[in-house]
């Protein structure tokens, strides 16, 4: 092979791997792997890989398991006849992102091996100088969104992040993103603005399941309703004799439901799906395969199934809130539900083949707005 063209092949390999290696935020566990091996391959320490996967015991992962690497920036090297141009469309950043990220006085001047980083950040939502589209109403609220995004850089904070932005609080933003306790992780999408929202619940009956040591009193308190009615809702003749699994139906009661009891899981939100092509947009409640999904509220259930959510469920809520769920085995419930009714189990259908089993959940405000369901998990004590 003649030297110009063996220098090229070297160069482009060296280039696809770059976009491989550090852009694409999904990596698929292959055989021999070791999580430690894979942090040190995507240049990320072992606790970051930990922080943002939920992985019991870091020494078992399997081939096939999909495991989410945190955004970091690329090393571009640049190849014989390419332009900043080119190479800022490559990678769906801009001209003035690489140029500024690389202190370059002429953009028009690059030469072939330079190595140029390239912000996993510096695309359409990832700085102050991003197009910020504007609430058509004129009046910024929280009820509303915007649409103005910032994605997370590594070593950034809350207040750093507002302080790029005029008229952008901490409290804003966090309220806007579903942040409980001041924790955000390097390459998820925040936006600047928009809705929060804590469900309530909602009125009307609903099913709760007894776990051990719960007492009949302790239940009815919970649920706000008093000890007799539940009594004789149940046809319960010993009010100290119920077992664990029974379930009770509860008269009237406002509660919300955990869907999935005892799962594992963080505020995952925002985090890079598709190597960044979109973003979660809820949270991955993580348990064992075929665990029952449970309706956090009243209200009507539909099934669908689809080739990226499999199984999944709708839920329009008594309380005015969709509620969606995913990935699951098999279907329940369906129709009219009280809350607490089983309307799934938990899998890994759809594009979840190959991970943990898990329940993709989230949920859209009584405006149709997606909001962030871990505020209402952490609120009714689903952790």
């Amino acid at each position: 092979m003649p030297e110009n063209k063996r220098v090229r092949a070297i160069v482009t390999g060296i280039v696809i791997a770059m976009m491989l290696g550090l852009f694409s935020l999904d990596y698929t566990v292959r055989r021999g792997d070791t999580l430690r091996g894979i942090a040190d391959e995507h240049g990320v320490s072992l606790s970051e890989l930990l922080e943002v996967n939920p992985i019991p015991n870091p020494n078992l992962i399997h081939p096939g398991q999909v495991i989410t690497i945190p955004g970091k920036d690329a090393v571009h090297v640049v190849a014989r006849g390419e332009t900043l141009s080119r190479i800022a469309k490559q990678y769906g950043s801009s001209v003035n992102a690489i140029a500024t990220a690389n202190s370059l006085s002429n953009p028009d001047l690059i030469r072939v091996g330079q190595r140029l980083v390239v912000s996993a950040t510096s695309g359409a939502g990832g700085g102050a100088s991003a197009p910020r589209p504007v609430d058509t109403s004129g009046e910024p609220t929280s009820s509303k969104r915007s649409g103005r995004f910032h994605i997370v850089k590594k070593g950034e904070t809350l207040s750093s992040i507002a302080a790029q932005y005029k008229g952008v609080t901490v409290s804003q933003i966090a309220e806007a993103n579903g942040i409980v306790d001041g924790k955000i992780y390097t390459g998820t999408r925040l936006f600047l603005d928009g809705p929060g929202y804590v469900a309530t619940g909602a009125e009307g009956e609903t099913t709760y399941t007894v776990k051990r040591g719960d007492r009949l009193a302790d239940i009815a308190r919970s649920h706000g309703v008093s000890l007799s009615s539940l009594v004789s809702r149940n046809q319960i003749s010993n009010p100290n004799l119920i077992r664990v699994g029974q379930a009770l139906a509860v008269p009237g009661g406002k509660t919300w439901q955990c869907p999935v009891p005892g799962a594992t899981f963080f505020n995952d939100w925002g985090f890079p799906r598709g190597g960044g092509a979109r973003y979660h947009e809820g949270n991955d409640l993580f348990t064992d395969h075929g665990a029952p999904v449970y309706a956090p509220v009243p209200g009507k259930v539909t099934h669908s199934e689809g080739t990226i959510g499999g199984r999944q469920f709708v839920l329009e809520g008594n309380d005015g809130v969709k509620y969606i769920g995913t990935h699951m085995s098999d279907y329940g419930s369906s129709g009219q539900v009280s809350g607490g009714q089983i309307v799934g189990y938990i899998g890994t259908s759809g594009n979840a083949r190959g991970t943990k089993p898990h329940l993709h959940f989230g949920m859209y405000n009584p405006d149709g707005i997606v909001v962030n369901p871990y505020p209402s998990l952490i609120a009714s004590g689903c952790k």
